[in-house]
């Protein structure tokens, strides 16, 4: 009987005694750390989304992001997710390394080992590539190579866009257009 009153007595003691509480210490960062974010003035997992006039979607994430000290309206971002949803059900995604986001012409330029790929089973890969914030519109800025249902694909350039007055939204390829044509399932 002694014992479990001594445990009780034991373990009260280790509620009911106050202990000195430290309220000015600070949370335990690294002091680079805090010298580099104060520095660069980084943000992290930053998100965009908007609709544009018609309806479509746009959304952009990163890592990271950071202001760009050489020109006050670009944006540094680090691994750039990019997403278009159409109103007709299309889906277009890109991911890059380097992302510069120009606050003065809404866009983005996706750099370095630039990925794009649709609903309809592509993979486009580029060097760089500009995406629309306001509007669905992408370009590759550079030769593009593309993987699909009809085959693999060069070409100089790649534009995503409307065509003509219409709200049909569809894959340009120019500027030296290679396509060689291996499809999958053919019947006859």
């Amino acid at each position: 009987m002694a014992l479990p009153l001594a445990a009780l007595a034991l373990l009260s003691t280790l509620f009911l005694v106050p202990r000195n509480i430290d309220t000015d210490a600070s949370i335990p960062f690294a002091e680079v750390e805090l010298e580099q974010r104060l520095r660069t003035q980084q943000i992290t997992a930053p998100y965009f989304s908007g609709q544009t006039e018609q309806g479509h979607m746009v959304a952009v994430t990163s890592e990271t992001a950071r202001p760009d000290p050489d020109d006050p309206k670009t944006t540094i971002a680090e691994n750039v997710f990019a997403r278009i949803d159409t109103t007709a059900g299309q889906t277009y995604t890109a991911t890059s390394d380097i992302g510069l986001a120009d606050s003065q012409y809404q866009e983005v330029t996706l750099e370095g080992d630039v990925v794009m790929t649709t609903s309809s089973s592509y993979t486009i890969t580029t060097e760089e590539m500009i995406i629309s914030l306001r509007e669905i519109r992408a370009e590759s800025g550079a030769e593009i190579f593309a993987e699909g249902p009809l085959g693999t694909l060069n070409a100089g350039r790649m534009a995503l866009r409307p065509a003509d007055t219409t709200d049909d939204i569809y894959l340009f390829f120019t500027n030296g257009v290679k396509l060689i044509y291996n499809p999958k399932d053919f019947e006859r």
